[in-house]
């Protein structure tokens, strides 16, 4: 054979097919690696429709040393009603990362199935250099699985693997029987056939010619196995799914030209448990579409055995009129409409107990960025006043497209200034500042709010709506992220609560910047805007090249509740 032994890398690049079995081994176990902003993973806790969600980030030391970056999301209960629920474990393809499962937290979580993903070792912010496309991460999994059986918050298990997770999955299934069922997408049968498929296809810069093909891989082979320490040609899948008795629903791209479709099809024939194959539209690496994943999510809860009641039952969306766990499920298209999202909001706002005598004025609808000036007065101890927003979440791939709205309050006291955040099911003071304020004198609130959102870059750190509040000439001011991103279009109402207050006209100014004349916009009695010029010089001396803007009307069938004027009668 060519390059017995541990033979030097200069020796080797002098061998015929020896560029071509670098470039062949670096696509096998050093394929670009995936790194990510953190953040990228959403808010450690937000709502779904059917249910509250909470993340749970953990670093786990594999059996091998290395250190594995996991999450796990979980349904939010209280800890009174918390049990052991069923799990499933996603195994992502090579060149990839944990953010890969978040597609899947919207479709299990409101089933009351929790989901843990992982990067594996050598991907995304995990350890080590390499990877071996099921060889070690077989290991990996094992010692996933080890952990959340340990833990107590776990029933049965399922694995959704794809591609390199794929064969991780098929791995492993005839070492541990107790896993209740796979969804396998995309799995090769043999890492030799596989490579010797790539050696002579477009994903390598020069095709091997067939008359070095067998010199080309066997140098890959002892390369491979001195870096990494396992053999290509004892990776073979379909040597082990005879001994595995696992239900499998097998998936493949009937376009994918990385791992061709009759890989799938071999391994099903093979195959000894239960099965199902479903060849779909797409390649390698498109995104499966939804009813392919909505029918793999119904494969898995039917070998989960979940005999646990959905999530959702008796909340907001009941109030409103439809299935909590349908809209969730619509991840990839908004079902919602304004008017629905607007009525949320309102009823979330005037839901709380904490909020005694609220009063929300007339409703109107603002677009970030913006800033809000009113003059208010507290007349009674105890009595708050200010802003209330209802703002949508952005769609994103851990919440779908049609999350629940998120309320937030910016109010003043006698005490000073407070920002509080309602979403179903929790109630949140995010930020308080002490200040006195004199009962009887109007003083001045400004709220500025900024969108910062970078749609062009996923894998760049998110970037969460900010909200500023200030008190007068500036004697109390909060500065201060809110938990996540969201869309420019929001809901507002000026409100009062918990005593006698008052509020007088609001001005609401555009902060986007788009010319230097501004228009000024006054919400008065009749909750209508009133526009007038304000200054030219404002812009230029000041260098505030903000922009006052009219405030569009709300639509007409969202109910506005309290709708006392925002100017104080005479």
């Amino acid at each position: 054979g060519f390059c017995q032994g541990r033979m030097d890398e200069a020796d080797c690049l002098e061998m015929p097919g020896q560029p071509y079995a670098l470039a062949l081994w670096n696509l096998i176990i050093r394929p670009p690696r995936r790194r990510y902003d953190v953040g990228r993973l959403g808010p450690r806790q937000f709502r779904l429709w059917s249910c509250g969600v909470r993340r749970v980030d953990i670093d786990l030391t594999s059996s091998r040393g290395q250190r594995l970056r996991c999450s796990h999301f979980l349904p939010d209960v209280k800890e009174s009603s918390a049990e052991p629920r069923p799990c499933v474990i996603y195994l992502h393809q090579n060149a990839s990362c944990r953010l890969e499962a978040l597609q899947l937290v919207p479709l299990f979580l409101p089933l009351g199935i929790s989901l843990f993903c992982f990067d594996f070792a050598g991907c995304g912010e995990s350890d080590g250099d390499y990877i071996s496309l099921g060889w070690f991460e077989r290991d990996d999994l094992a010692d996933i699985v080890k952990h959340l059986r340990d833990s107590g918050e776990v029933s049965s298990i399922g694995l959704w693997g794809r591609s390199m997770g794929a064969v991780t999955a098929l791995l492993h299934a005839d070492r541990d029987h107790s896993i209740a069922g796979m969804v396998l997408d995309s799995p090769f049968c043999s890492l030799r056939q596989l490579a010797s498929e790539l050696a002579q296809s477009e994903y390598l810069s020069v095709k091997v010619p067939s008359w070095l093909l067998s010199a080309a891989l066997a140098l890959g082979r002892m390369r491979i196995k001195l870096l990494c320490n396992f053999d290509i040609d004892e990776l073979s899948p379909i040597e082990h799914v005879g001994n595995s008795f696992i239900p499998a629903l097998f998936v493949h791209g009937v376009e994918d030209d990385f791992i061709a479709p009759h890989h799938s099809q071999k391994l099903y024939e093979a195959y000894t448990g239960d099965k199902e194959l479903e060849m779909v539209a797409g390649d390698h690496n498109t995104q499966r579409e939804p009813h392919v994943n909505r029918k793999s999510v119904f494969f898995l809860v039917q070998a989960l055995r979940c005999n646990l009641p959905p999530m959702g039952e008796g909340s907001l969306a009941s109030v409103l009129g439809f299935d909590a766990g349908e809209v969730d499920s619509c991840t990839d298209r908004k079902v919602l409409s304004t008017r629905v999202q607007g009525e949320a909001a309102r009823l979330l706002a005037t839901s709380a107990p904490e909020r005694k005598g609220l009063r929300l004025r007339d409703v109107q609808r603002l677009s970030m960025s913006c800033r809000l000036e009113s003059a208010l007065q507290l007349c009674h101890e105890g009595a708050e006043a200010g802003y209330c927003f209802g703002l949508m979440p952005q769609s994103t791939d851990f919440g779908g497209s049609n999350r629940p709205p998120v309320v937030v309050f910016a109010t003043a006291s006698s005490k000073g200034l407070k920002v509080a955040m309602v979403v179903e099911g929790r109630h949140e003071v995010l930020e308080t500042t002490d200040a006195s304020i004199e009962l009887g004198v109007p003083v001045l609130l400004v709220a500025e709010l900024a969108d910062n959102s970078n749609p062009e870059s996923f894998f760049a750190p998110p970037q969460p709506t900010t909200l500023r509040l200030t008190l007068g000439t500036g004697n109390a001011e909060m500065n201060l992220s809110l938990p996540e991103e969201f869309k420019k279009d929001m809901l507002f109402w000026p409100v009062t609560y918990a005593g006698d207050a008052e509020i007088f006209d609001i001005e609401v100014k555009d902060l986007v910047g788009r010319n230097s004349s501004a228009a000024e916009v006054q919400i008065s009695s009749t909750g209508q805007g009133r526009r007038r010029r304000k200054p030219s010089q404002h812009s230029s001396e000041s260098g505030d090249r903000s922009e006052t803007r009219a405030v569009q009307s709300p639509p007409p069938d969202i109910q506005t509740g309290d709708s006392t004027s925002c100017c104080r009668q005479s």
